[in-house]
């Protein structure tokens, strides 16, 4: 029989490829996104522009568009959000932009998960608006092209909807 000091000593070796091979797995280090505000045919725009292996691609995630925003309003809530987006991808935080009515006004926010709403504990409110809408309507129609589903939702049958912060496109997991 193995005695249990034995035992320990034959673990090490595996222990040791194990570490090994998890060191060994190909990482993301070279990649960076670069999240920022810009002006959009004059309409404020939160870009992530991607880059790997030395090579970018720049993609609109929310167009702060006049509908709902005057444009100083437009403007300040574009960098706000760029900034808050930026340091959730650097932080590989908050998976999902998600709508949702807290204290009745509409927001997007930013959860890590489905099914969290705007005022869970894993959840950053980005901007909201003073008036009346649909928070699902609101972020479909802010949002690129890139991260919008094939159809719009339905305010009638949906809440609150969720939308991948990785483009259509995302090379590789987060």
């Amino acid at each position: 029989m193995i005695q249990p000091s034995y035992l320990a000593l034959a673990n090490i070796p595996l222990i040791a490829l194990a570490g090994s091979v998890f060191l060994a797995l190909p990482g993301h280090a070279d990649s960076l996104v670069n999240v920022s505000c810009e002006q959009k045919a004059s309409v404020p725009t939160v870009t992530a522009t991607l880059s790997h292996q030395q090579v970018s691609q720049v993609t609109s995630i929310l167009s702060f568009l006049p509908q709902y925003f005057d444009k100083s309003q437009a403007v300040q809530q574009c960098k706000n959000t760029a900034k808050k987006l930026h340091t959730f991808y650097s932080q590989n935080r908050m998976n999902y932009l998600a709508s949702d009515t807290v204290k009745g006004k509409p927001v997007v926010c930013a959860v890590e998960r489905r099914g969290l709403s705007c005022d869970s504990y894993n959840s950053d409110i980005l901007f909201s608006l003073e008036r009346s809408i649909s928070p699902s309507e609101l972020l479909y129609n802010m949002l690129g092209e890139d991260f919008k589903g094939s159809k719009a939702p339905s305010a009638r049958t949906v809440s609150r909807i969720y939308t991948d912060l990785r483009p259509l496109w995302w090379p590789f997991p987060f």
